[in-house]
């Protein structure tokens, strides 16, 4: 093997693959082009594959006789043929996820409205809030730390972190109850009113 994990090829057996290829690279080239329905550049790709194949099997393959050697090729050619086909209905039977995926939405200018609202709404009433639990919402909402690293930073206990959070979480949903998707039913009737 060399640096790059590739297997090099002895240079005592480059001279025969050399003559292996010229012996059969057309008679090969012919059954693939069979085998790919006249796609040349398919045909062509497989041939190199197999080829490709035979330098890492030389070795062995070297040792056999020549009808043997035709057989390996074309069996090789098929097995690389039906491997090359199942990928590509693979990829053929995802296409179309893969296509709804990476498809632009279509904008919904009013849920992006409503959000605006209510993320401006939320700024609010945690600046509504006592300056401690204030410093800890924001500090775990916008800053994205963790109730230990508030609890270190703050030299408080985790519990006392937790707690502020109850309480600023309780705030923020009684405050946007009307934007809140998951709020309970408060039974007031409509609450587009």
């Amino acid at each position: 093997m060399d640096g790059s994990g590739e297997t090099r090829i002895p240079r005592r057996h480059v001279a025969e693959l050399s003559q292996f290829f010229a012996a059969h690279d057309r008679w090969l080239f012919g059954h693939a082009c069979v085998r790919t329905r006249g796609d040349r550049e398919l045909a062509a790709d497989l041939v190199q594959d197999v080829f490709e194949a035979a330098a890492r099997a030389w070795a062995r393959l070297r040792g056999h006789a020549g009808d043997r050697q035709r057989a390996w090729l074309l069996g090789t050619l098929a097995n690389k043929d039906i491997s090359d086909f199942r990928r590509r209905e693979a990829f053929r039977r995802r296409q179309p996820d893969i296509h709804a995926r990476y498809q632009a939405t279509a904008a919904d200018t009013a849920a992006e409205a409503l959000n605006v609202i209510a993320l401006r709404r939320a700024r609010e009433i945690i600046e509504e809030m006592p300056p401690r639990q204030q410093r800890i919402a924001r500090m775990r909402w916008q800053d994205r730390m963790k109730a230990t690293e508030i609890a270190a930073e703050l030299g408080v206990t985790e519990g006392t972190v937790h707690a502020h959070l109850h309480t600023a979480r309780a705030k923020l949903i009684a405050g946007l109850e009307r934007y809140y998707p998951f709020a309970p039913d408060s039974g007031k009737g409509d609450p587009s009113s």
